[in-house]
């Protein structure tokens, strides 16, 4: 009989952001007698996803977090957990800001199969941005959820090489399906019957420039009075959100709702999604939106990849917080929501087709 594959996971956290959601999706799928995940993540907190990793019979390892002062430390107890734990053959970091030193330690160690995983499109500082790039020196296989995220960590030479594999973000397309009854379900919920739902979903980081986006919605909402901004998510920046929404005296109208484990049921409330991020690597919540046959106005700093239907357009960051706003008010008319589900799954974003492939890559690799 063969033995399990464990693949330890590298992460920040295990938190509800969209790296960890789309991996738990996937973890979620794959056949455990054959391959089993594990997780490193940089903090002794109970995280969001704690509790599931656990019943599904994986474990979590705890290591500091890296700030440059303490590489030697951070080398030494990636270093000690190698030796300690040789069974694992197969690393996956999606943290590539410290790769550099995790898949170099395994390599050391004489891990076979070195994973970096770029997630994203952009770093928040130069240091970052620079350090990720050395990763791709201790790996042995280069993923990444976009063409953008690759080039952004990888380089584009190494990308049009094609020496970086492009997975897709993948989400559970079917539970997305547009259901009217829990719409008219959702909608009471919150207080929201015959209002106009601009909703958000995203981490309360500077990434998602919910700034910009509250500015917008100052403006939709002086034109139509009744508008209501959903904003699904936390994050560091809470306390600046919540004051930018009191200067703006537009309280009464948005409602926070934190992190939720009912963003599918949530989704069906919406009338339409606001996304104006900075960057992004593929973003899961558009592909859901999407799912969820919500019309989405989104950033053109975003990938044309996660494009899947006609409901996504873009919009330049160079445009005023008006323009934005005159674009989200057009749909304010009743729309009809229609199935997406074939279009999702043809353009091969449904996570049973993602986690089939990860499930044979890994079991492959192993064996090589």
């Amino acid at each position: 009989m063969n033995k399990t594959i464990r693949v330890l996971h590298v992460f920040g956290r295990l938190d509800s952001g969209g790296a960890e959601s789309r991996t738990m999706d996937i973890y979620r799928k794959i056949d455990k007698t054959k391959v089993q995940f594990d997780f490193a993540i940089h903090t002794d907190d109970k995280c969001f996803f704690t509790d599931e990793v656990s019943a599904l019979g994986g474990k979590i390892y705890c290591f500091p977090r890296f700030n440059g002062k303490n590489y030697f430390d951070y080398k030494r107890a990636w270093n000690l957990f190698f030796k300690e734990h040789p069974e694992y053959k197969i690393v996956h970091g999606h943290q590539t800001n410290t790769g550099f030193v995790y898949l170099n330690e395994a390599r050391k160690n004489n891990v076979p199969v070195r994973i970096a995983h770029a997630r994203n499109s952009n770093k928040e500082n130069i240091i970052k941005k620079y350090i990720c790039k050395l990763t791709k020196l201790y790996a042995t296989h280069l993923f990444a959820v976009s063409q953008l995220a690759g080039i952004s960590e990888f380089g584009r030479d190494v990308v049009d090489k094609g020496f970086v594999k492009i997975i897709p973000n993948a989400i559970e397309a079917l539970k997305y399906s547009f259901d009217k009854e829990m719409r008219d379900i959702k909608r009471k919920e919150l207080g929201i019957e015959n209002k106009f739902v601009v909703s958000h979903i995203g981490r309360f980081h500077s990434q998602k420039n919910h700034s910009f986006l509250l500015e917008t919605f100052k403006l939709i909402v002086k034109n139509n009075k009744d508008a209501v901004l959903v904003l699904i998510g936390d994050g560091p920046l809470r306390n600046e959100i919540e004051q930018q929404i009191s200067d703006f005296g537009i309280d009464h109208s948005v409602i926070l709702t934190g992190i939720r484990t009912d963003v599918p049921e949530l989704l069906q409330a919406m009338d339409i999604l606001l996304f104006p991020s900075h960057f992004e690597g593929l973003p899961g919540v558009v592909l859901e939106a999407q799912a969820a046959g919500l019309p989405c106005v989104i950033s053109d700093k975003i990938t044309n990849e996660v494009k899947i239907t006609d409901l996504v357009e873009y919009v330049s960051l160079d445009k005023s917080a008006a323009y934005w706003a005159e674009k989200v008010m057009k749909f304010s008319q009743s729309l009809e929501r229609r199935n997406t589900y074939n279009a999702i799954v043809e353009a091969g974003y449904d996570t049973e087709a993602v986690a089939n492939w990860y499930q044979d890559f890994y079991i492959k690799t192993n064996k090589t």
